[in-house]
């Protein structure tokens, strides 16, 4: 059985350190419009670290895989770039990553799950004007199919053009940029495969190693909640209907193969198990040792 102490999780030979980016909090009616706000009620005794009052208190979460002789970070969380969901920036990531014993050199990879802001906010740094890779060891990965999707000028709007200038576009001219097509394996028992829907290239990871098993599910769901209530609209996903279809299906062998599930919105650390109750399916932060 997978054990978990702290921030740290061992799963067979993979050791994952969550770390965070900081949280925000945010009424949920702007990514859930559909859902009026009595429908959270049952879940404030169940979640409460994920409430404050009626509105949601989101982690902004990262993962370090080290397996092998390798490290792999799992996205970059938000960055010092003003405001998220009209909150300051919490950039908390770098000073996580220290406190935890680690620095920007020792990261291989930088893995991104999907290209939305909060994923891929240090992945850059600005010296003397001009960018350079924050994590100067590392190859960037990413799904060609975001890559293609969000590099589109007409898809470059407002914000998301300025995150793109700023976070992720200036990784190809670097030299640093890997791009991703179906099922790619970056260390020893840790796995990218495709979950499309929330954008056009999310990918999430497959972990397993000494029959242990998690799977880390980007924002397939942005929340613990999303986990019991899979049909609500998600205004973030790109295509709704392939979102919730993806996020049923890596759910489901999740919950088959007695996985743990990991995601950079969940409860801080970021990693849990399914339960049944009541005949309705949850997420439940694993029990630290």
């Amino acid at each position: 059985m997978p054990t978990s102490r702290g921030n740290v999780l061992t799963l067979g030979d993979v050791r994952i350190t969550g770390l965070s980016d900081g949280s925000v909090v945010f009424d949920p009616r702007i990514l859930f419009p559909d859902t009026p706000i009595e429908a959270w009620e049952p879940f404030y005794d169940r979640f409460p670290e994920c409430f404050s009052g009626q509105k949601f208190r989101t982690n902004v979460g990262s993962f370090l895989f080290q397996s092998g002789d390798r490290t792999v970070m799992a996205d970059t969380g938000f960055g010092p770039h003003g405001e998220m969901l009209g909150n300051p920036a919490p950039a908390g990531l770098l000073g996580d990553l220290s406190a935890n014993g680690f620095s920007v050199f020792d990261i291989d990879a930088v893995f991104l799950t999907h290209l939305h802001g909060d994923h891929v906010g240090w992945n850059l740094n600005s010296i003397g004007g001009e960018w350079r890779p924050r994590f100067p060891n590392a190859r960037y990965l990413v799904h060609a199919a975001d890559w293609a999707w969000f590099s589109q000028e007409e898809n470059r709007n407002g914000e998301r053009g300025r995150t793109a200038d700023r976070s992720f576009l200036p990784l190809e001219e670097l030299g640093v940029l890997d791009l991703l097509d179906g099922e790619t394996v970056l260390a020893p028992g840790v796995t990218a495969i495709p979950m499309p829907g929330h954008t056009p290239g999310h990918m999430g990871l497959l972990i397993a190693s000494r029959n242990e098993r998690a799977v880390l599910i980007g924002d397939l769901a942005g929340s613990p909640m999303q986990i019991t209530e899979t049909e609500w609209r998600y205004t973030p996903d790109w295509d709704p209907a392939m979102g919730r279809d993806t996020r049923k299906r890596v759910l489901d062998r999740a919950e088959r193969d007695e996985a743990v599930v990991m995601g950079a919105h969940l409860a801080r650390p970021g990693w849990g198990v399914l339960i049944r109750w009541e005949g309705r399916r949850y997420w439940q932060a694993l029990k630290q040792e």
